[in-house]
């Protein structure tokens, strides 16, 4: 089984709600305790955050309200995928041209800032910055009609379809991840 298998039969296996001890799933993925700790370091890389439970019952547990967004990509993941159209040829060169242009379409990330207004210009410099330098920012926001805050770490900005949306980690719950749609922010406090 490959690295990324073993990945996802982990976020299988935590998906659960259940708390698994790292001596359990090394024997569950048949890989050391090291590997799974790893994994672990590797998902979160991603932005799929594993609560460390302590205590004699302790161990690793991924919350079930956690929304694994299906589909993530960033600039390193097309120059990967350009490298790879560079050696191929016939027609698997035209099949991955046809699937990066489908990730092209659907998922974009938002990189090219001329098309936005300067409202989301703002918006979208806020937040990148706050995303390069890991921190915390305070969005302000209505929902139905009452305006809100909420202390947000955004990890990344994408655009799907025409919407631009923001994946956030709410920080009074560590492991929600959640899409904003930048529309729907008023403010950004700092």
């Amino acid at each position: 089984m490959s690295k990324i298998s073993k990945n996802i039969k982990m976020l299988n296996i935590l998906s659960s709600g259940k708390v698994y001890s790292c001596k359990t799933l090394s024997e569950m993925l048949e890989v050391s305790p090291r590997t799974v700790r790893q994994y672990k370091d590797e998902l979160e890389k991603e932005g799929i955050y594993i609560d460390s439970v302590m205590g004699k019952n302790g161990g690793y547990k991924l919350y079930s309200r956690v929304e694994i967004p299906s589909i993530l990509f960033n600039g390193n993941d097309i120059k990967k995928i350009e490298l790879i159209l560079n050696k191929l040829s016939g027609s698997d060169k035209l099949e991955l041209e046809n699937i990066k242009e489908k990730i092209n379409t659907y998922c974009r990330l938002v990189s090219d800032k001329d098309d936005l207004c300067v409202e989301d210009k703002w918006k979208v410099n806020t937040i990148q910055e706050a995303i390069n330098n890991k921190k915390k920012i305070t969005i302000e926001y209505f929902s139905k009609g009452i305006k809100k805050s909420r202390s947000i770490l955004p990890i990344q900005i994408y655009v799907y379809g025409n919407i631009i949306m923001v994946i956030v980690r709410y920080s009074e719950e560590p492991n929600d991840i959640r899409h904003l749609n930048l529309k729907r922010i008023e403010n950004i406090i700092i």
